[in-house]
């Protein structure tokens, strides 16, 4: 572990200056997730803002409807996984996939949310926060009729597939129970396939803030079966981001649904059969043994404000700082 330790200093320390605060934030290098800053997208994307960009971009409707008509094409084009369903839903825009969750909140307020242990902390921060029942999915506590159910896929304590999706949505549908199934780190991952055409799945989110370095613009789509709540109908008068749908259209344009997993996916084995991690479907993510406890979600939730045992969920360990720093990786691997 003494060279991972060495790794989290020389990262740290080659984006700070100070000797103080590269050692606080060495603990932070591997935990998160947040877009790699990719040199090609950077570079597009100081093109896009070169580019006449408010001219292009603001209060300009039909950016939004050409976003939307060409979201679902570009997930098409990667050549490893494949979501099947999603003709069966319709789309509307998204401010990322936080404005799903809310309104999927909003629409089952009365019900009891439930999640499997591991996902995503705005869930739980929101319900508690706001004193909504809920609870983790065990074999304790299974699903019953009065829930509503949120599934990252792939999963967010892994970046992997679930194993119990397919059990799971078995189980809501035999039970009419609705479920949002976030697929954010799609963009990121690969060989992976999983259907949403399940009746019971009423919302499917996607975002573009994992796979490219905007999550600040709040890019992201929604798909639904016949609801009109208030984002649809925001979506429906284009009362929503147009210069954001701009720029997400421009950079599918340009980049395929695969591209950050085509790109790195060699360097994410390289790394974890050098460190000895399990490798995510989901590129940026591997996932440590107790020997990486130091690297636990222990300060995510410090920063959620949540006080929940760390070691209920996976040491997942982001690249995405090693990918940026590869030359410092290369020199720790061959430092004998």
């Amino acid at each position: 572990m003494h060279k991972i330790r060495d790794l989290a200093y020389l990262i740290s320390a080659s984006n700070s200056k100070n000797f103080f605060d590269a050692r606080s934030t060495a603990d932070y290098i591997f935990q998160g997730s947040r877009a790699v800053r990719d040199i090609e997208i950077n570079d597009f994307i100081q093109k896009i803002f070169r580019d006449n960009l408010l001219d292009r971009g603001l209060n300009k409707a039909d950016n939004l409807s050409k976003f939307k008509n060409s979201f679902t094409k570009w997930l098409q084009t990667h050549e490893s996984s494949t979501i099947t369903g999603l003709d069966q839903y319709q789309l509307d825009f998204s401010a990322g996939t936080t404005q799903s969750f809310d309104s999927f909140y909003l629409r089952h307020r009365n019900r009891k949310f439930r999640c499997y242990t591991g996902e995503y902390f705005y869930h739980l921060k929101t319900w508690i926060s706001n004193q909504i029942d809920w609870s983790f999915i065990t074999n304790d506590t299974p699903i019953s009729n009065n829930d509503a159910v949120v599934i990252s896929m792939p999963f967010c304590d892994t970046g992997s597939l679930h194993p119990d999706y397919e059990q799971l949505i078995s189980t809501c549908e035999k039970l009419g129970v609705p479920v949002l199934v976030d697929c954010c780190y799609y963009p990121i991952s690969g060989n992976i396939k999983f259907d949403v055409s399940s009746d019971c799945i009423d919302t499917v989110s996607f975002s573009l803030s994992k796979a490219f370095p905007v999550a600040n613009l709040r890019i992201g789509v929604r798909y639904t079966k016949n609801i009109f709540d208030g984002q649809k109908l925001h979506d429906t008068i284009n009362y929503n981001n147009t210069l954001s749908a701009y720029i997400g259209l421009r950079i599918i344009d340009e980049f395929p649904s695969d591209y950050i997993y085509s790109k790195y996916k060699d360097r994410q084995m390289s790394v974890c059969n050098y460190f000895g991690l399990i490798p995510g479907n989901s590129v940026m993510f591997a996932v440590g043994d107790a020997d990486w406890n130091q690297y636990s979600r222990r300060n995510l939730l410090n920063i959620y404000q949540l006080d929940i045992d760390p070691s209920m969920f996976k040491n997942r360990v982001s690249l995405v700082s090693v990918f940026e720093h590869w030359n410092l990786f290369e020199k720790i691997k061959n430092d004998t």
